[in-house]
């Protein structure tokens, strides 16, 4: 979907869809910058990437978020579970 991320979750919503998965740095940075990501789960590669989109751009405030969970494998994944304080 296209469009700004109010419009798209309204949208979503009256279609019956309430829980969204967002992916993408730019599309990311739109949802947290309009307000609309209440949960958070990160998932970090043991590989550094020398170029790419940031998942986390400039905000206009600082995000409180509240750790839940951290699980590691085996791979060398370790994926935190964040609720986003309001």
């Amino acid at each position: 979907m296209a469009g700004p991320p109010a419009e798209i979750v309204s949208k979503l919503a009256a279609s019956g869809a309430h829980n969204l998965y967002v992916d993408g740095g730019i599309t990311i940075q739109g949802f947290l910058r309009a307000g609309l990501v209440e949960r958070l789960i990160i998932t970090r590669v043991p590989v550094l990437i020398g170029d790419g989109i940031p998942l986390f751009g400039a905000l206009t405030r600082d995000l409180r978020l509240r750790h839940v969970a951290t699980q590691h494998y085996p791979s060398g994944l370790v994926k935190s579970e964040y609720h986003v304080a309001a």
